[in-house]
């Protein structure tokens, strides 16, 4: 089942719908308990709806860090919505400048690293940084940028760009950048790997990130 047909399921109930709507006006994460009050549902009727939601990608879940008793809560966030057409046009505007420069592909990875140090979802405190965890905090910054990421052997296949088109003009700025952003989040989380490539367009629709070992 693609994408789309699972959007188009996932918000066939009207609940569901409300659902999303509600997380996406929200400016922070949710929990289960906050959003069951919100619509005036069962906490279960909105963790069974949050599932499917998550399951399209709709939705992504994290922990709180939050130095609360006890286990930590799920919190839930609507996964952003495509870049509107001004977005669409700044982002065309600064990697047509930077493609055009010698050193355009080095700017953009650095622009990415920087980003990703910021983006990334924190470990808990005293949680090792073990190479399962790692990958799964990358794959949800990715999953929230909207790349539909996948984990894959020692690496994560990427289902869609939100910037195919830019990354076929000027693959050398938005593939740097994108790279950039997943060596920032490793190396943020003081991660045992490192980013050995990013592999673009391994088949139409997909890309690939591998990892290797850290040294040290």
């Amino acid at each position: 089942m693609d994408g789309k047909t699972l959007h188009h399921k996932a918000l066939a109930d009207p609940s569901r719908a409300r659902l999303l709507e509600r997380l996406r006006s929200s400016e922070l994460p949710r929990s289960v308990d906050e959003l069951a009050q919100d619509l005036g549902l069962h906490p279960n009727t909105v963790r069974a709806h949050l599932l499917v939601l998550e399951k399209a990608e709709l939705v992504v879940s994290s922990s709180e860090h939050a130095g609360r008793p006890g286990r930590p809560r799920r919190l839930f966030a609507a996964v952003p919505e495509e870049a509107d057409g001004e977005h669409a046009l700044l982002a065309a505007a600064l990697a047509s400048s930077l493609e055009s420069l010698p050193n355009g592909g080095e700017a953009a990875a650095a622009a990415g690293r920087s980003w990703g140090g910021v983006l990334v979802e924190r470990l808990e405190p005293g949680r090792t940084p073990d190479e399962a965890v790692c990958i799964e905090r990358v794959a949800t910054l990715l999953r929230r940028r909207g790349f539909g990421p996948q984990r894959d052997g020692a690496g994560i296949v990427m289902r869609r760009c939100p910037f195919r088109e830019l990354s076929d003009r000027y693959p050398r700025v938005i593939c740097s950048f994108h790279a950039g952003l997943i060596d920032g989040a490793l190396a943020e989380l003081g991660a045992p790997i490192v980013l050995e490539g990013l592999e673009p367009q391994v088949s139409s629709n997909t890309c690939l990130a591998r990892f290797v070992p850290g040294v040290g």
